[in-house]
C-alpha cells in the first residue's frame, strides 16, 4: 500500500464510520493537521500512528505488519544498507594484512567495538519503547520516548515515563492504553495515579476518555484546567467520569505537551458513589485496564 492508497483507505474508513476529521484527530490524540496531511498523501506517517488510526477505525492493523508498512522503512533500510556496504568494504581492506599489520588490527578492533556498542544501544532503546499493554501516540509521537524506570517509582519495582527527545516541540505525546468499558457500564468511575514531573515546559496531565461503540466521545477529562507544570514530586491525581450504558471503550494515559519528562505510577480504577462524588469534567484492545503498576 503506497502513501496515496493509505490516505485514501483512511479517508474511506473514516467516512464509513460517519466521523469528521476533527473527531478522528481527537479520538486518536492527533492534530487535525496531521489527519488532513495523511489523507491528502502529503506526509508519510509513522507505523504506530497508522496503527492507532486503524485501531480506532476497527481496521485489522495486523495486516500492516509486513508489506503494507514496508514503504515507511524503505529510506531507513537503504541508508542502513549503504552504511553496511561501506563498512564491509573497509573491513575487507583491513583483512589484507600484508602491510601495517598491527595498525590495521587496532583499527579493526576499534570498529568492531563500535559495532557491538551500537547494537547494544539499539537493542536497549527498542526494549525501552515497549511497555506491555501501553503505546505511544499524540500529535508529535516522534518527538518523545517512553519506557520503564526501575530507579524512580512510587510503588512496586518500576514506573513508566514519557520524555521529550527534541529541544522544541509544538505538539504533545501521550503514553496511553485502550480497554473495554464493559466492566463499568452505567457506573461512575474514579481513575487515580501518582505523577512526578521534571522541567515540563508547557503542561502535562493524566487523561481519561469514554467512547461509545460508534467511537463517539461520551466523556473526557485531560486535566487541562489543572495542569502539571515545571518540576514536581510524586503527587496523587484523580479523574471522575460517568460511563454510560452505551459506552464501548476506555482510553486513558499521561500526556506531555512541549518538552520535559513525567513519570506515571500506581494507576487505579474504582466505582464511586454518584451522590457523593463530583465529576471532574462534564464534557461529553484490552478486555480491561492492565499493567497499571508497570510491573510487567
Amino acid at each position: 500500500m503506497n502513501q496515496p492508497e493509505l490516505g485514501k483507505t483512511i479517508l474511506e474508513l473514516r467516512k464509513s464510520k460517519g466521523l469528521t476529521q476533527i473527531e478522528l484527530a481527537e479520538s486518536c490524540n492527533l492534530s487535525l493537521r496531521t489527519i488532513q496531511r495523511i489523507e491528502s498523501a502529503k506526509v508519510t506517517p509513522r507505523g504506530h500512528t497508522i496503527r492507532t488510526i486503524f485501531s480506532y477505525l476497527d481496521y485489522d492493523s495486523n495486516n500492516l505488519s509486513t508489506n503494507n508498512l514496508s514503504y515507511i522503512n524503505i529510506e531507513r533500510q537503504d541508508s542502513t544498507k549503504n552504511w553496511l556496504e561501506q563498512l564491509f568494504s573497509y573491513l575487507k581492506e583491513l583483512f589484507n594484512l600484508k602491510t601495517n599489520t598491527m595498525k590495521k588490527l587496532s583499527v579493526m578492533s576499534f570498529i568492531l567495538a563500535l559495532v557491538v556498542i551500537g547494537i547494544f544501544l539499539k537493542t536497549n532503546q527498542a526494549e525501552a519503547q515497549k511497555i506491555k499493554g501501553w503505546f505511544l501516540a499524540g500529535s508529535e509521537p516522534g518527538s518523545y520516548t517512553i519506557g520503564l524506570d526501575k530507579t524512580i517509582y512510587k510503588s512496586g519495582a518500576s514506573s513508566a515515563f514519557i520524555e521529550s527527545t527534541n529541544k522544541e516541540i509544538k505538539g504533545f505525546g501521550t503514553l496511553m492504553q485502550t480497554s473495554s468499558a464493559m466492566e463499568y457500564l452505567g457506573k461512575r468511575i474514579k481513575m487515580t495515579a501518582f505523577i512526578k514531573s521534571e522541567n515540563v515546559s508547557n503542561w502535562a496531565g493524566m487523561w481519561l476518555r469514554v467512547d461509545s461503540k460508534q467511537k463517539k466521545i461520551l466523556s473526557f477529562d485531560n486535566m487541562q484546567n489543572r495542569p502539571i507544570k515545571n518540576s514536581t514530586d510524586w503527587t496523587k491525581y484523580e479523574i471522575v467520569l460517568d460511563v454510560p450504558n452505551e459506552s464501548g471503550s476506555l482510553n486513558f494515559g499521561i500526556l506531555l505537551g512541549g518538552t520535559g519528562k513525567v513519570w506515571f505510577d500506581t494507576i487505579k480504577f474504582e466505582v464511586v458513589d454518584r451522590l457523593n462524588t463530583e465529576l471532574t469534567s462534564k464534557n461529553i484492545v484490552n478486555t480491561k485496564p492492565k499493567n497499571l503498576d508497570f510491573s510487567q
